[in-house]
């Protein structure tokens, strides 16, 4: 009797401390919220690095102290560092790229005195605040005016900074477009002419002028709209962020695409400049290797986008997004972030504004978001479901999510890992 009373004692303390082990595994494996002391004043806004995380920022209120704050927040549930820049203006330009270990924040888009002012950060949070003369390389080119160079672009690749211009050649009546390349490491400038087109040649639409496409490590892509024995297509070019020239090919181009006004879309340059906006016929992206395009087409019920690779010679459609709201006398309105996952976007079409995702993977679809102007420092918005306040980064092994109401208020703010 006392054997058995003592054993089925043993087997309630062990059953209570297997049930508290269980509970504490329990809420340790859904204890996923943590928060981030403030640093110096309250955080004010935040952006995402696509792959490594979300910074949140804060600054001096009377800006007696002229630097930003960024704390970075990524897989671990403490900052990963902090770090100062020191903007020259109240207004700059934030630039990153998918695959990219640089991020920079510029201080002009457009020249100041030949040169271009920005902060460059790595992944590490190390910084330089620097400047450099791009006029000197474009004259190394030619006797151009760098005054009357008009900006297209500012795009960040995984080796450099890179510009691209355009100049209306009076004498040639030409076209002429222009690309540069800040190295990364030593803020070399180089500089390429990428092509000149007649003045008249632009009437026909089948005729284009250069874009910047992609990169892929130290390939930088650029293409224009061309023919080829009267084939519909893109002469593409790709050089070294060194200015070398390493590739140049044409693309035939898939029939009955419909037109797309690029609107833009990510932290690029053509974003922020907004009166470039151009009409295409479809939009070519290079990342990874592959050459893809996003191409929109008339469907059995409105239209669709389509995203094509380009594999031995023919665009095969990989997948495709139904719009079933499209109207044929209104602009179809597109701007692309290509990412690893797929093409994001955002879609500008007969009063319907959302960001959402064409995945590479056949047959993937993808939620569709309202558009605000934070979903463009934040492109991980399109892979997710969220609310307009949700800020919502994809890491490797998880999701990070932060409620932007919480910015410009006093006190420690909240973050929380949700699963995929």
């Amino acid at each position: 009797m006392i054997d058995m009373q003592y054993a089925h004692t043993k087997y309630e303390i062990m059953n209570k401390v297997l049930v508290i082990l269980m509970s504490l595994i329990g809420f340790s494996s859904f204890s996923q919220k943590f928060t981030i002391p403030i640093v110096n004043y309250p955080f004010t806004d935040i952006i995402e690095w696509k792959g490594i995380g979300a910074i949140l920022m804060s600054k001096d209120p009377s800006m007696i102290t002229p630097q930003i704050n960024l704390t970075l927040i990524g897989d671990q549930e403490v900052s990963i560092w902090d770090q100062k820049i020191r903007p020259k203006n109240d207004k700059y330009y934030y630039l990153s790229s998918e695959n990219a270990r640089y991020v920079y924040f510029l201080d002009n888009l457009e020249l100041d005195g030949g040169k271009v002012y920005f902060n460059q950060l790595n992944s590490a949070g190390n910084v330089k605040t620097t400047s450099v003369d791009i006029s000197s390389a474009i004259k190394k080119l030619g006797s151009y005016d760098y005054n009357k160079l008009e900006l297209i672009n500012v795009v960040v690749t995984d080796k450099a900074l890179v510009h691209h211009f355009r100049y209306d050649d009076k004498t040639d009546k030409s076209v002429r477009e222009f690309a540069t390349f800040i190295t990364h490491h030593n803020m070399l400038c180089y500089a390429v002419e990428l092509g000149a087109v007649k003045i008249a040649d632009l009437k026909d639409e089948n005729i284009g002028q250069w874009n910047y496409i992609g990169f892929t490590e130290d390939e930088i892509y650029f293409a224009a709209r061309d023919y080829k024995s009267k084939t519909k297509g893109w002469s593409t070019r790709s050089f070294s962020s060194k200015g070398k020239e390493l590739t140049g090919t044409f693309l035939d181009a898939p029939t009955d695409l419909l037109p797309i006004e690029n609107i833009g879309f990510g932290t690029t340059g053509s974003y922020y400049l907004e009166e470039k906006h151009v009409t295409e016929r479809g939009l070519l992206a290079q990342i990874n290797g592959e050459m893809f395009l996003m191409g929109a087409k008339r469907g059995s019920a409105g239209a669709e986008l389509i995203l094509y690779e380009h594999e031995e010679g023919k665009w095969n459609p990989l997948n495709s997004m139904n719009l079933n709201y499209f109207i044929e006398n209104k602009k179809l309105r597109l701007g692309i972030y290509p990412m690893n996952e797929g093409f994001g976007y955002h879609l500008d079409h007969n009063g319907y504004s959302k960001v959402s995702m064409v995945y590479f993977n056949p047959g993937q679809t993808s939620p569709h978001n309202d558009y605000t102007e934070r979903a463009v420092v934040n492109p991980s918005s399109v892979l997710y479901p969220k609310k307009k306040e949700e800020f919502t980064v994809n890491l490797p092994e998880r999701v990070l999510v932060f409620n932007t109401n919480q910015l410009g208020k006093e006190g420690e703010v909240e973050f929380e890992f949700s699963e995929k």
